[in-house]
């Protein structure tokens, strides 16, 4: 009698284990696909929304570190003051009084995220994905 109570059960679990495991890696592939359509570049974006901050407060000086230069150390093709031409005080689209971080595309071994300041479109940034260093994109 104990042998046709029990007749079935381990099929039964089977099923279970295998639902399961179907269930588990069903969600898998949609939580990877969310990260991957919409935060696969957040380190990038985030980066480039903190130089635009920087500059939103007028910290020059630290927006330029985040180009990789510094004033003791500049930029052999992008010096000091030609980042202020281009982002500081005087520039066209001075003062930042509003940022948005657009879109962002990975390209080789960096991304590329649009920006908008005061409402106009401004060249893309160029982040790089090892260093987290921003600059023109060259595409």
């Amino acid at each position: 009698m104990d042998f046709l109570a029990e007749y079935g059960q381990a099929d039964r679990r089977y099923e279970k284990i295998v639902r399961f495991a179907g269930y588990l890696l069903l969600a898998t592939l949609v939580l990877g696909s969310v990260y991957w359509l919409f935060f696969r570049n957040w380190q990038e974006e985030r980066r480039v929304s903190q130089f635009l901050t920087l500059l939103e407060q007028q910290q020059y000086e630290e927006a330029y570190g985040l180009w990789g230069c510094s004033l003791q150390d500049p930029c052999r093709f992008y010096p000091y003051d030609k980042f202020l031409e281009d982002w500081g005080p005087q520039s066209p689209m001075a003062p930042v009084r509003s940022y948005n971080v657009g879109r962002s595309y990975e390209q080789h071994s960096g991304v590329i995220v649009l920006v908008q300041v005061n409402g106009h479109s401004i060249s893309n940034l160029w982040v790089e994905k090892d260093t987290k260093v921003i600059s023109f994109s060259p595409y």
